[in-house]
């Protein structure tokens, strides 16, 4: 039997662009507790999705701190270690990952071991702007497997990529040469974080199905098969939202979602599809334009979006 989609949800009111940090009103914790809690119901816990950034060694003991603090908290984290280091010390970034499973990996869900290293050019936003980033993400994984056998963690070791646009470029191929056999068996997961009709050209409701399952199928079939790594290995939609705005109904957002988690639900035997994540709970600002600000279902004062009511819907019926 098929299990579930697990869901999981960034619940912070900020996003980044290629122009940096897309903010509004400071988060009000409680509002975001109250609109975790109505979004997940009377069914399981939604996956709660944090980020930090490394920025090279002497950043280390300050994120270190940062993620002390989240754990403190209880939560079960799907934590986001970026890397986002202009000298390029892979070295030290496998070292720092090492560290945070060793000290937070069994209160840890899942870390995820860089953000979108295939995505270069912006590096507010993305990690492959940054020299060594493929390495990072090899030689971090690695790392942050060997601290999970040593220490007997139990988050689930992972990373996250965009949908390769040039299968030419070779990032895939690469992984496989620097990351071998070692690489695929250190994984419990693969991550892709899937925004379509909002990058790129726009497409059509009806055309969205299949947008959707060409993105999740070039991943499993091509991509994930030319680095080694095996169907067994479970495939994770980190990240996915859609923008409301100038042109941007918040009743198109509510049919998009709505037709992305369906989708995913219906391949998640044949494709080995197990979570599905919100970007974001919440607008950075509602009142501007920008799409980076509005990627909520909630609007930046936490009143709901239609997607909101749809979601959670969707979550009590799928999850």
């Amino acid at each position: 039997m098929t299990e579930p989609l697990v869901f999981g949800v960034f619940p912070l009111g900020v996003a980044g662009g290629p122009d940096g940090v897309a903010a509004g009103p400071p988060d009000d914790f409680a509002a975001i507790g109250r609109a975790v809690q109505e979004l997940q119901g009377d069914g399981k816990a939604l996956l709660p999705r944090m980020y930090v950034l490394w920025s090279g060694a002497d950043s280390t003991a300050a994120v270190l701190g940062q993620i002390a603090t989240l754990t403190a908290g209880g939560l079960p984290w799907d934590l986001v270690l970026c890397y986002r280091d202009p000298g390029g010390d892979v070295a030290g970034w496998a070292a720092f990952v090492g560290q945070v499973v060793e000290r937070h990996g069994r209160s840890l869900a899942a870390v995820q071991v860089t953000g979108e290293p295939n995505l270069t050019g912006v590096g507010a936003a993305a990690d492959g702007a940054f020299p060594g980033a493929r390495e990072a993400m090899i030689r971090g994984v690695r790392a942050a497997a060997e601290a999970k056998r040593a220490t007997g963690a139990t988050a689930a070791i992972g990373f996250a990529v965009v949908p390769e646009r040039d299968p030419a470029g070779g990032f895939w191929t690469a992984v496989r040469q620097h990351g071998g056999p070692s690489f695929a068996a250190a994984l419990d997961y693969a991550g892709i974080d899937i925004y379509p009709d909002v990058f790129g050209p726009r497409v059509a409701i009806d055309a969205l199905p299949a947008v959707v399952e060409r993105l999740l199928r070039d991943f499993r079939e091509r991509d994930l098969a030319a680095a080694g790594i095996p169907a067994t290995v479970p495939i994770r939609i980190c990240e996915n939202g859609w923008p409301t705005g100038p042109d941007r109904s918040e009743e198109q957002q509510a049919a998009v979602l709505e037709t992305i988690i369906r989708t995913a639900h219906r391949l998640r035997g044949e494709l080995n599809v197990t979570h599905w994540q919100l970007f974001t709970l919440r607008d950075a600002d509602s009142s501007k334009d920008d799409l980076f600000h509005r990627f909520g279902v909630l609007r930046s004062d936490y009143s709901p979006k239609p997607a909101f009511h749809t979601l959670r819907r969707l979550i009590a019926e799928l999850g």
